[in-house]
């Protein structure tokens, strides 16, 4: 319809047809459905006309980065920063661009910037704590997961989030410290989680607990997530959460992996 209106459809009153804001919804709707060559047509024929418009830069920049060209996405993202400077979504756009073109410390800083501003910008958040993480600064990326608040839908998803990453061993080490993994078991303890997302986030807090006791490293006094921290006791933790999984999970190739896994993490017996 929209392809229909910019065409002419006489169907199509004009000055709807001729707006720039049909054609920029024609292009986001081109972005949205993979077409970034298609929303750049549409885009070139509003610059013809308009091109101190930024709102066609900003689509272009935005198709260019769909398109995979994360240059090209962040000089047209500069180009509505330089046009509106004091707002916070091109900001956001430069951030993301920066990621996506590898310039991790580019992207960290814009980033940042947004997250400090304003918390309710919770993507800038994530973005934050994944560069910090790609820069080894793990500490960085669970501080930035914790500054969204409790009153945002995404703030179960930046806690299970940094449960994740306390578990996951820093470069160059053969395990996660001890007061990481106590933190990530009350992580667990404090989420509401259904059955299965619970099982498998209890299973990498386990693994972790496993491979550092594996690695000759105690995990200190009392119980992880109701086992012992002998490598029996966590064995005996993991086969059960493998097995719990088996049981909920529909997909059969799944479940026969995951009994897999229990029978082989299960520690020998004489039964």
């Amino acid at each position: 319809m929209l392809s229909a209106a910019v065409a002419g459809d006489p169907a199509t009153p004009a000055g709807v047809g001729e707006s720039a804001e049909t054609s920029l919804a024609l292009a986001r709707a081109r972005i949205v459905l993979g077409d970034p060559a298609g929303a750049a047509s549409v885009l070139a024929g509003l610059a013809a006309k308009d091109p101190g418009d930024w709102r066609i830069a900003w689509y272009q920049g935005l198709a260019e980065l769909a398109g995979g060209r994360s240059s090209a996405a962040y000089d047209a993202f500069d180009r509505v920063y330089d046009a509106l400077p004091g707002e916070l979504a091109p900001k956001l756009a430069l951030a993301f661009a920066a990621e996506a073109g590898g310039d991790q410390l580019r992207a960290t800083r814009f980033f940042r910037l947004v997250a400090t501003i304003d918390p309710a910008y919770v993507s800038a958040a994530f973005g934050l704590a994944r560069t910090l993480l790609h820069s080894g600064d793990r500490a960085g990326a669970i501080h930035a997961l914790a500054a969204i608040p409790e009153s945002s839908s995404h703030h179960f998803a930046a806690q299970l989030a940094a449960v994740r990453i306390r578990v996951l061993a820093p470069a160059g080490q053969p395990c996660v410290s001890a007061s990481d993994l106590s933190e990530a078991g009350l992580g667990v303890s404090r989420l509401k989680l259904d059955p299965n997302a619970l099982e498998q986030v209890t299973a990498e807090v386990l693994q972790a607990a496993l491979d550092r006791v594996r690695a000759s490293q105690p995990l200190g006094g009392g119980q992880l997530l109701g086992c012992d921290g002998t490598e029996r006791d966590l064995r005996f933790g993991l086969e059960r959460s493998y097995r719990a999984q088996a049981q909920l999970t529909s997909d059969r190739r799944r479940r026969t992996e995951l009994v897999d896994l229990a029978n082989t993490v299960r520690p020998g017996t004489w039964s």
